[in-house]
């Protein structure tokens, strides 16, 4: 297996994770059974389709959610992070859309009965296929699927893991309400704004961190998240520096509650 040297966003997560210790990780995201603990400009989509709220599975809004009042103007972190994944578990289906400089492709997951995904994402060194089922982590670089295991014996098998983990912070939406919930203060625009997806048009509030933060030391230069009135995620912008040099990632989701078939590379 070639290693290929990591996109800065996913090199900033590699060493993020590595100085954490296994208390402070950043947990993945929950069972269906557990509990979930500058502006920037909307995501466009090419060919926007019908209205996506219309045909949006309709889910119970969880208790994570109660005490955020979006009409407020203001919401804390600590509030929004575990809504934010909250739902998403809720709908326990769905794709994220990662577009950047660096890093760009699909991703499909479930999280019933237990979370696993499977994408295929474009890097700087080439296309690299990514799969977590059944508790196994597989990661295709080229050369043909990996097992993908930090702790192994084998080198080859451990750099996999490093890589595979690393990918996987941008892999599994969970963690966007982790990272969100690292921010204090969040501002949220006095109305729903129009906002491309694809799934369609959909009416979303604006939420903007009021402040560069850090998320288990990687520097968070500004991160902007647009919610439907139901909490539903749409889209997440954030902007990280490292090392004298910034990244812009988009990660867009679409298709939540519809059916995903998530098969091991192979």
């Amino acid at each position: 297996m070639r290693t290929r040297a990591l996109p800065l966003l996913a090199a900033t997560a590699v060493l993020a994770l590595a100085g954490c210790s296994a208390a402070e990780t950043p947990a993945p995201s929950a069972s269906p059974t557990a509990s979930a603990s500058a502006s920037a400009a909307p995501p466009t989509s090419a060919s926007p389709t019908p209205d996506a709220t219309a045909g949006a599975p309709v889910v119970e809004t969880p208790v994570e959610c109660e005490t955020l009042d979006l009409a407020s103007g203001t919401v804390a972190g600590s509030d929004l992070g575990p809504c934010l994944q909250a739902v998403l578990v809720r709908y326990d289906t769905g794709t994220l859309t990662i577009s950047g400089d660096e890093l760009a492709g699909e991703i499909s997951y479930h999280y019933d009965p237990m979370f696993e995904f499977r994408g295929d994402l474009e890097t700087g060194g080439g296309p690299v296929a990514i799969s977590f089922v059944d508790g196994d982590m597989l990661i295709d670089e080229g050369d043909g699927p990996v097992v993908a295991d930090p702790d192994s014996a084998d080198p080859t098998e451990q750099a996999a893991g490093a890589a595979a983990e690393a990918y996987r912070v941008f892999s599994d939406p969970g963690f966007i309400g982790d990272l969100i919930g690292g921010g204090d203060t969040w501002s949220v625009s006095a109305a729903p704004e129009p906002v491309e997806t694809l799934d369609g048009s959909v009416e979303a509030y604006r939420l903007e961190s009021t402040a560069a933060y850090d998320w288990y030391g990687i520097p968070i230069d500004a991160y902007t998240l647009w919610l439907t009135e139901d909490f539903r995620p749409v889209a997440a912008e954030s902007t990280t520096g490292f090392l004298g040099r910034t990244a812009t990632l988009t990660q867009q989701l679409s298709g939540l509650g519809e059916p995903v078939t998530i098969s091991p590379l192979s």
